[in-house]
Parts: C-alpha cells; structure tokens; sequence
C-alpha cells in the first residue's frame, strides 16, 4: 500500500503545541456548564413509540427505477448521522442537532424504541460534529469534530451526554475532510477517515487517542457516491465502507482489510424521500442495520439487514422541529 506523503504528521500539532492548544480550544468552544435532561423538548415528534412490529408502515426497498425517478430537492447529499452506545446499555443511541442553536441531544433508545433523551454540548460555530467513538478507552464514547476553515480536529471526551474534557486531534491536510471514525487496525484506537471531496479518494488516519500514528490511502469512491458508514459486515473482524448513492438510491457494502478494498456488493435501494445516514446493530444480532432518516418528515426508521441483505424494517423514532439527524 502506498503510503501518502502528505499523510505524514507534519501539520499535526503535537508535544507543547497540543498543550497551548488546549487551553485555546476551551476558551474557543465554549459549552454550558451543565448538561440537563429536557423535560418536553426532546421527546419524539410526531409519532409516539414504535415496534418492531410496524413493518407495514415502515419504508421498505424500492425498485432503483423507481427510487431515482421520486428524488426531489429535499433528499440529503453528503450528510451522516452519528450513533453511539452512551449509557452503555448495547444499545445504539442517537445524536441529535439543532441547526439554530447548535445544541446536541442523546436520544437513548432500545431497538428502535425511544427510551429518554438528555441535552448534550453545544457545539461551537464554524466547527462540525463528524463522528463519535471511544478516543480514550474509558468505554464512553465521544465527540469528534472538525473545523473546515483551519482543518483542525478535536477531541470531545464524554461521560454519557456530559463533556469531561477537550483536546486537539490531528490537523487535515488542504482539501480533505473528516467523514468517519472507527478502529480500522484492532488496536483499539478509534481511527480517522478522511475524504477528498475533488478527488474522491479517502484514507485512514490511525490515531493513538488523540495522536496521529501513521496513515494510508483507502479506496477512491465513484462519482455520486457518498460514504455515510462504517462497520464490520461480513463478520471477519475488519471495518467496511457503507455507501449510498444519491441519484438512485442504490446503497452498497465495500468490504475492507484495513484500508485495501476486497470486493463491494450492493444492498438495498432506499425509498424516494429517504437517506441512508447511518450504520449500527439495532437488534444485537451481530449485523450491522441501516438507519434510514426522512428529511421532511423528520421520521427516522431501521433496516434491519443480513450481510448486505434486507431482512425487514421499522420505524424508529421521530424527531421534534428544529431538529435533525445529520450535520452540522
């Protein structure tokens, strides 16, 4: 595998740089003093609790003729959501964003069912949310973000919906961005993807909690498809790329060995109206679901799956105005 030269740890502020970076981030991105369960506002919208027994309400595969004739101005490009267990229950949560106030929420849910939500941080102007895992392996997980204008990236470290701490990760090179994270070499690191939206390529930053360690090109994607997931599909112990394609709808699986592409299969094609966002075990059978997220609706819905296969579907919760599954 060739290895970058521009994925060197030249631009990366490490040593006593991290250590005066610190103390500017959390003068730079401030956040309230308390995180607080919301008695009224994050509560489901729209619809009260669903089963998994809603399958005939639930969105299920469409026809890709069908689905790319249906995609209007509302369907979602280049967006993901960011799941994580938070309360340590197994159970994938939601992380919820308010556009206007810039607020994060945990929606803590069981299956697809709604159990409670709490505020989260705030995030700060000019910086996104783009992924959320364990930096420091204290088995809570936490907020990576990203700052387009500096291609700076920080650490949020988390206890539940609680930010405990803050520091600097990685600078990005000119022209790539964060898209994902997730232990791409067992070490049980969380490591950075990194997407270059003029070349399509992406790579693999491998990080020691917050610590660039080395890099690597991964696989460069095809024109009008996005990477809005990454999880372990066929089982072997290695992370694979979820893609979605807007134009169609088609989804597909890239089944990975670090960051070198083995083969790719499809999966199933997402119905007019809705967007892939998101990949999680929903149902703890040790394959990765869907999380499918209607835009206009704000109806969120899980597809339970098998490999790449479509098993069945349900609806999850749905969010209240003013909030969204995907960026910022």
């Amino acid at each position: 595998m060739q290895r970058p030269g521009f994925l060197r740890a030249g631009s990366i502020i490490f040593a006593s740089s991290v250590a005066l970076g610190l103390s500017a981030l959390a003068s730079n991105m401030n956040l309230p003093e308390q995180n607080t369960v919301s008695s009224n506002a994050l509560q489901p919208g729209g619809t009260t609790e669903q089963t998994q027994t809603d399958l005939q309400t639930a969105p299920q595969p469409a026809d890709p003729s069908e689905a790319a004739a249906g995609i209007g101005d509302d369907v979602l490009t280049e967006t993901w959501a960011t799941l994580g267990d938070f309360n340590s229950d197994g159970h994938p949560d939601y992380v919820l964003r308010n556009g206007s106030t810039l607020q994060t929420a945990i929606w803590y849910l069981n299956n697809n069912v709604f159990i409670t939500g709490a505020l989260g941080p705030s995030i700060r102007a000019g910086w996104s949310l783009d992924g959320v895992a364990d930096f420091n392996r204290n088995a809570h997980p936490d907020y990576a973000l990203f700052n387009p204008g500096t291609d700076q990236t920080a650490i949020w470290y988390m206890s539940g919906p609680t930010r405990v701490s803050t520091a600097f990760g990685s600078t990005l090179p000119d022209g790539w961005e964060l898209r994902q994270t997730a232990d791409f070499n067992g070490d049980g690191f969380p490591d950075y993807v990194l997407f270059n939206s003029t070349s399509n390529q992406t790579a693999i930053w491998y990080l020691n909690n917050n610590l660039y360690v080395r890099g690597a090109f991964g696989p460069t994607l095809p024109v009008n498809w996005s990477l809005v997931g990454v999880a372990d599909f066929d089982g072997n112990g290695h992370r694979d790329y979820v893609l979605f394609n807007v134009s169609n709808h088609q989804t597909a699986i890239w089944y990975l060995s670090g960051s070198t592409f083995i083969r790719g299969a499809f999966g199933p094609t997402i119905p007019s109206g809705w967007a892939l966002v998101a990949t999680a075990d929903f149902n703890g059978d040790g394959h990765p679901d869907y999380v499918v997220y209607n835009p206009a609706t704000r109806q969120t819905a899980i597809w339970y799956l098998f490999n790449n296969i479509f098993v069945s579907a349900a609806l999850g919760p749905s969010l209240p105005a003013g909030w969204s599954l995907v960026g910022p």
